[in-house]
């Protein structure tokens, strides 16, 4: 895929599950009106001609499917397929064949779906029977030839569970699996399910040696992604670099602008100002694109690469981003 700017659109928290990480829980209900959807794909636009760029929506909720405008969303990138791609982020609960048949049609990047282990921890995550209905959803999304990834959100509660998750993705025919950690939003509890230094050690070894033992097997469909923060350590392949306020922004249910999903330092509101003037004068922005590297990370031969590891875990624990990545093991 040619390098885009990726907007990662929360449509509406409009979802159908509520899950214990759920990162839209605190948020209060809101549902843009078409017209303002509309503006802000328009305002998408306008930013990449100014940057003279192609682009790529992730595009989620709460659950996309719950929506009513999403599909209407989806006939505005069907019109400018040329210049913008598109995925779905979803929870996989809601996908019938017809459902399937129909995101199939409008020839979608991938569709990504959101699993936290096996049968228990699953259910105790994302609800009572989500297990089984997710693989429904991706048996549908796989007999429509369209890519799907598993996304696997790495908790203190679940790190441990994702050889199962390979397994289950290997039975349904899954094409990838990728995984990142769980990022702490509020002040409390939820900083109980983030990876401390020495269970991100072994969860990236964890996944290592899934990926490696994959590798081995003949006549598997399924791959492992390792290219997130600190990942390159266990796998010795290029680091990777957040991208967020360079080439990555997120809009809000509400239309507010964020570096990332999991790094709220609202900028603006797209109501207010629009997307490529925000984008241009943000001082928060600004300050991402420089990469600026860490002072604890300054004679890494990483850093002009990594710049300090997951950013947004840095800033949801230190509320500034000075700091390198709690999991990083390299002096």
């Amino acid at each position: 895929m040619v390098k885009r700017f990726i907007l990662q659109w929360h449509l509406s928290e409009n979802c159908n599950l509520r899950c214990l990480h759920c990162y839209q829980e605190a948020h209060k209900p809101i549902q843009l009106k078409y017209e303002q959807l509309f503006d802000i794909y328009n305002q998408f636009k306008e930013l990449l001609k100014n940057l003279k760029m192609k682009g790529h929506i992730n595009i989620t909720g709460g659950e996309p499917l719950c929506n009513p405008y999403l599909f209407k969303i989806l006939d505005l990138i069907k019109e400018d397929q040329d210049l913008i791609t598109f995925s779905i982020l979803t929870n996989g609960t809601l996908i019938t064949e017809d459902i399937a048949k129909k995101i199939k049609s409008y020839n979608p990047y991938y569709v990504q779906v959101s699993l936290e282990g096996g049968k228990k921890i699953n259910d105790y995550v994302r609800g009572k029977g989500t297990y089984k209905k997710i693989a429904k959803g991706i048996v549908n999304l796989r007999k429509q030839d369209i890519f799907t990834s598993i996304s696997f959100t790495a908790t203190r509660l679940n790190y441990k569970e994702f050889p199962k998750v390979v397994k289950y993705a290997r039975k349904y025919d899954v094409n990838n699996v990728w995984s990142d950690r769980y990022i702490p939003l509020g002040d409390s509890e939820d900083k109980e399910l983030t990876l401390n230094y020495e269970q991100t050690r072994d969860y990236l070894s964890i996944m290592n040696k899934e990926r490696t033992k994959l590798k081995k097997v003949k006549h598997n469909n399924t791959t492992i992604s390792m290219y997130r923060a600190l990942q390159f350590q266990m796998t010795n392949d290029f680091a990777y670099g957040c991208t967020a306020g360079d080439t990555l922004l997120t809009v809000m249910e509400n239309g507010d602008l964020v570096p990332c999903r999991r790094m709220p330092i609202v900028v603006g509101n797209l109501f207010e100002k629009d997307m490529y003037n925000l984008y241009k004068d943000s001082k928060v922005l600004e300050g991402l694109r420089k990469k600026k590297v860490p002072d604890d990370c300054s004679n890494c031969e990483h850093a002009e690469m990594c710049h300090g590891g997951l950013k947004c875990l840095t800033y949801a624990i230190y509320k500034d981003l000075n700091h390198k990545d709690i999991g990083c093991d390299i002096s």
